[in-house]
């Protein structure tokens, strides 16, 4: 569940306010994430920069990465839960512009069980409960760099190489336990404020959602069951697990190290594939995603606190008769409608609905020419090393025969002066 920002003194759904709100938002993305600025749309800074520049960038993707209650749409946040500690580095600004532009679904609060026996009042009770983002103890997986023991190293005695790693952990350790801090703000805040806030989900737009949930295939959390379906096979997958999905850190062919003919750390031969989908293998995997037209809230919406039932609404609700319709039957209306054009085959990666995995980190090009170049280096460090040890091997071997030489002249030279003593004693 989520909404969307709007100013208490905010009436009604306009629209008019509504696109002011979103606009502001987005561009509000692109000041908070600079990934948008750097060259080809890399999520990363470039390794001339220092390591204050770097850290900055660190923290500004952390603070993107805050789940914020007033920053939602319909009924989901523009930030990702939590299931998952890591593989959070792709480009924050475009997600959360595909969320609000209802190209990508948002990041639902999930379940960790549904049971549809659930009275409406036993279901408000269990959502009201959930958090905005899980704590990192109960995600999936283990962030390593929290357990990380800085205080026991003795950075006197690292390299610089060990420093520098050494310093890393470090920085990334404090920046996730400062993003813990930022988030648990964000939670008591939304504690604070959901009574009255307009941003706040009503109790229709709550069990909306989350009556008849969707399990997702990938993690086995229960979700809204307006989520993402793969381009390829039309199959069900969450935002949050979508945005873990990604290309390998580039890599030379698997069957690189079977060909005697390979050259070894050649650089032109690093490759970067793209990824797979998770349930049929198909190359360049992408979703797309149809947002509920009776569900409009939050950012280019109304007012998520403003939402009710079609089912149970007035005429004051400035729903037309003839529009009526229960949520059960617009619901089958919507699946409906998705499993024609599931039927119609396959969308190619092309088609401008399609979000793919390399949409969401366009920088995947610019690691891997630096992996390339990377090697590439390296590669010509170790010529040239192998080089100068040839060279010296070569004048040893040029000063060792030198010497043999010279030693056989000497030699020579006293044979042939103890043939004369001889012959002169001899006289």
């Amino acid at each position: 569940m989520g909404n969307v920002p709007a100013k208490e003194e905010r009436r009604g759904s306009t629209s008019s306010p509504s696109r002011r709100r979103t606009n502001s938002l987005v561009q509000g993305i692109n000041v908070l994430v600079p990934s948008a600025k750097i060259k080809n749309g890399s999520t990363f800074a470039s390794k001339k920069q220092s390591r204050a520049e770097r850290e900055k960038f660190k923290q500004l993707h952390a603070q993107g990465l805050l789940v914020k209650y007033d920053e939602n749409v319909d009924g989901g946040y523009l930030a990702p839960y939590g299931t998952y500690n890591l593989n959070l580095d792709y480009t924050i600004s475009i997600v959360k512009e595909a969320i609000i532009e209802r190209k990508l679904a948002p990041f639902y609060t999930p379940l960790q069980e549904y049971n549809s026996s659930w009275t409406d009042d036993e279901l408000i009770e269990v959502l009201d409960a959930t958090r905005l983002r899980a704590l990192p103890q109960d995600a999936e997986d283990e962030d390593e760099d929290l357990e990380y023991d800085a205080d026991s190293v003795d950075e006197t005695q690292l390299s610089k190489k060990e420093l520098r790693k050494h310093l890393s952990k470090k920085f990334n350790k404090e920046l996730k336990i400062k993003r813990i801090k930022w988030q648990q703000a964000e939670e008591d805040r939304y504690r604070q404020e959901r009574a009255t806030s307009k941003q706040a989900a009503s109790r229709d737009l709550k069990l909306m959602l989350y009556r008849n949930c969707a399990e997702c295939p990938i993690c086995f959390l229960y979700y809204p069951k307006w989520l993402n379906y793969s381009r390829c096979c039309s199959q069900a997958i969450c935002t949050e697990c979508f945005v873990q999905i990604k290309r390998l850190e580039p890599h030379f062919p698997h069957d690189h190290d079977d060909d005697p003919n390979a050259t070894k750390n050649d650089p032109n031969e690093l490759m970067s594939e793209p990824a797979n989908c998770p349930y049929c293998a198909t190359p360049n995997f992408g979703v797309t995603y149809q947002a509920p037209r009776q569900i409009r809230t939050g950012l280019g919406g109304i007012a998520p606190r403003s939402f009710k039932n079609p089912q149970t609404a007035t005429s004051d609700n400035a729903i037309a008769e003839d529009e009526e319709v229960t949520s059960f039957e617009m619901q089958e209306e919507y699946f409906r409608k998705a499993s024609v054009s599931t039927r119609r085959g396959s969308l190619p990666v092309t088609h401008p609905t399609v979000v793919s995995t390399d949409y969401i980190r366009p920088d995947w090009e610019t690691k891997l020419l630096a992996a390339k170049a990377k090697l590439a280096k390296r590669a010509a460090t170790a010529s040239a090393i192998h080089a100068s040890s040839m060279l010296i091997q070569t004048n040893e071997a040029d000063i060792e025969q030198r010497m043999i030489e010279e030693a056989m002249r000497l030699s020579l030279l006293d044979e042939e002066t103890r043939k004369r003593r001889e012959s002169s004693s001899g006289r």
